[in-house]
């Protein structure tokens, strides 16, 4: 090997005298398969461990290539040759693989068939009997593909999600699965070496991911056989509703509709019940992998109709949900997070259920149950998991955004959503209060997770904007009522914001709104509000300036005027971020700068006083992309800082909150808003010159 990584070292040569072994990719045309040849042999590449291709299709001759390709628009030709040339294309069997080519790690992405899979794993265990093999089944479990099979413990399952060339997101079958503990540890080791997400599910059929995404499909086609609602107007209501869409998404994916069918069967095995029934409609797109839906993109669902799917759609997946809780397949977190990350949700159903309330949730759910007459309606959907009294005080209702420990004196408080919304802010509120009336904690510290959120955070959910698009009323309330919550982190006991990635927008806000900030290399920070044409509301109008030297104050009205972003050496030399330190130093740093907070009871000055300061508003009118920026927001921006700094802490306050929601009736909101949610840059209605 070029480079004895030991994450790498472990599973590719293990002996350092040995030869370096192969990652062999089995089924590397299919989509599967070749989008983590694709990842695999970009992280493989540097370190000198071969990468097979293997297929039985003569399409595997061209994989180089198509990955070339692929690769082109995001990394130069030099590393893309690298690649590329660690690639070794093999047409046909285990048995056509040059018998010199120890292989370290298999990654099987073969048909879903038992009669193809375990003779293919007892040929790899005969041939390299100290191989990894793991699968990328979307529903058997690793009992039913491996055991009995010599060397069980060095098996697995690893669960892929589309586009599988670019997305890193696993689930990873641990708790009752045949995989060995040491075995699992050095897998995981190389896949976190690789940059993946693995999120931990039980090993059951059909995992987590798939119950839900195949469940929201199968009362799709149901929904659509009892009311005549064509697909797309039922995908219209799933977008409202939950911001997905299942009939386009598996008119995307050939052979979608039979994986979502099995992902039924599947379940059904476990509790027979009708919760379950494939509907008479759903067969012919089962029967013919290239079947597409009909489908007239832009249909509207009629307003009567959207209760009807929402109490449907809802109450499918809230059972769902429900039995995973009850039967730990995954944790409430870990379910929401697939959902928002694998699944494309808006919120995940454990936040949806929990910012309607569990037992508003668990009445809607029993009606659903009753309604559509599920047999076995008890074991399919228990709802004993709703009731926070009892079975479900346990399962972390109000902690699937945010997370609560204690270590040492210390709160911290775990960030597992990188955007805020009022769900997010809910738990905050209620995590911080918790921590506040611990007489243990003594300072607090806000940080990511580190699974569900590796980034402090980006700003807001821009679809909680959309409502109050227009009304002041609204807006300001929605303001108020998040303001609130961040205004507890000044008001109590120390707190520290560790900061990582990106800290933007509503991110900074929450972190300008702590005591205390530290930040790991390579953080990024900007307030990017004038791109959307909103005014920042949570205190990115004075927050900055009084936590920073007054003589950064021009360069700090700048960065706000123009939404561009700025490294974190800059913030530091304005004493805005206390240390910067090393990424894998951040979480013991950071718990320690709070301790320190503590024990000397000094923190950082903020200037809670008025103080003179004037905007040049004559800046860049554009942002860092070059689009042009609208001139009636940025009248009120410079107003707004101007006249926010020249109040004190409490009334600037106030009247950032008023102007925050003046500019929602803007007409730059309502542009720079809807521009976003589409993914295009806006073209504001007064550009500036």
């Amino acid at each position: 090997m070029t480079d004895r990584d030991p994450s790498i070292s472990a599973i590719f040569q293990p002996d350092p005298a040995g030869p370096v072994r192969a990652l062999l990719v089995a089924g590397s045309c299919g989509n599967v398969g070749f989008g983590k040849l694709g990842q695999f042999a970009r992280v493989l590449a540097r370190h000198g461990v071969p990468v097979i291709a293997l297929d039985l299709s003569p399409d595997v001759h061209s994989v180089r290539e198509r990955l070339a390709k692929e690769f082109s628009a995001r990394l130069d030709a030099a590393e893309i040759a690298t690649i590329t040339a660690a690639i070794h294309p093999i047409q046909g069997t285990l048995a056509d693989v040059p018998a010199d080519l120890a292989i370290g790690l298999v990654f099987e992405a073969i048909p879903e068939k038992l009669s193809i899979k375990r003779p293919f794993y007892a040929a790899v265990r005969a041939r390299d009997p100290e191989a990894f093999i793991f699968s990328a089944t979307s529903g058997l479990t690793t009992r039913k593909l491996f055991e009995g099979l010599p060397g069980s413990e060095r098996c697995g399952v690893l669960h892929p999600f589309f586009p599988h060339l670019t997305n890193k997101l696993w689930e990873l079958p641990e708790h009752g699965a045949v995989t060995g503990k040491a075995e699992l540890k050095l897998v995981k080791a190389f896949l976190a070496r690789a940059g993946m997400n693995l999120i931990s599910v039980r090993d059951v059929p059909a995992f987590a991911a798939d119950r839900l995404f195949c469940g929201m499909m199968l009362e799709a086609v149901r929904i659509h056989a009892s009311t005549g609602l064509s697909p797309a107007q039922i995908d219209d209501a799933c977008k409202q509703l939950l911001g997905t869409q299942p009939f386009f998404v598996h008119n995307l994916i050939r052979g979608a509709n039979s994986l979502s069918a099995h992902c039924m069967e599947l379940m059904q095995e476990e509790v027979d019940s009708s919760l379950y029934t494939i509907p008479d409609a759903w067969q012919p797109y089962i029967a013919d992998p290239g079947k597409q839906w009909p489908y007239e993109r832009g249909q509207r669902c009629p307003a009567d109709q959207l209760p009807v799917v929402r109490e449907r759609m809802l109450g499918m997946l809230f059972a769902l949900t429900a039995y995973m809780a009850r039967h730990n397949i995954a944790g409430l977190d870990a379910i929401n997070f697939l959902a928002e990350k694998a699944l494309a949700f808006r919120e995940g159903p454990p936040a949806l259920i929990e910012s309607m309330g569990l037992a508003r949730a668990a009445e809607l759910t029993r009606s659903f149950l009753h309604n559509q007459q599920i047999t076995r309606a008890d074991e399919v959907a228990p709802l004993e998991v709703f009731d926070e009294q009892g079975p479900g005080a346990a399962l972390g209702w109000h902690a699937v955004y945010v997370g609560r420990s204690v270590m040492n004196g210390v709160g911290l408080l775990s960030l597992k959503r990188s955007t805020l919304n009022f769900t997010f802010v809910a738990e905050l509120d209620r995590q911080l209060d918790a921590l506040e009336r611990d007489p243990e904690v003594r300072a607090i510290v806000l940080a990511p997770d580190g699974t569900y959120s590796r980034e402090f955070g980006h700003g807001a959910d821009l679809s909680c904007f959309v409502p109050v698009l227009g009304d002041k009323p609204g807006a300001l309330k929605l303001i108020q009522q998040w303001k609130t919550t961040l205004a507890k982190l000044r008001a109590g006991k120390p707190t520290v914001a560790a900061l990582v990635g990106r800290v933007l927008g509503g991110g900074l806000e929450l972190a300008t709104s702590c005591h205390a900030r530290i930040a790991a290399e390579g953080t990024v920070l900007g307030q990017p509000e004038a791109t959307v044409g909103v005014l920042p509301g949570l205190g990115g109008c004075h927050q900055i300036h009084r936590l920073s030297d007054p003589a950064a104050w021009p360069r700090i009205n700048e960065l706000l005027l123009t939404g561009a972003t700025f490294p974190v050496a800059e913030a530091h030399a304005w004493g805005f971020v206390s240390q910067i330190v090393p990424v894998r130093e951040l979480p013991r740093a950071s718990m320690a700068l709070a301790a320190e907070l503590a024990a000397s009871g000094v923190t950082p000055a903020f200037r809670s006083e008025p103080a003179e300061l004037l905007v040049d508003p004559n800046i860049s009118p554009r942002n860092e992309a070059g689009v042009a920026l609208d001139r009636q927001h940025r009248e009120l921006l410079v107003r707004t800082i101007e006249d926010c700094n020249k109040l004190p802490f409490a009334a600037a306050s106030e009247l950032e909150a008023d102007r925050a929601a003046e500019s929602f009736t803007l007409s730059s909101c309502k542009i720079g808003v809807q521009a976003l949610l589409r993914g295009k840059p806006p073209q504001f209605e007064h550009p500036l010159a």
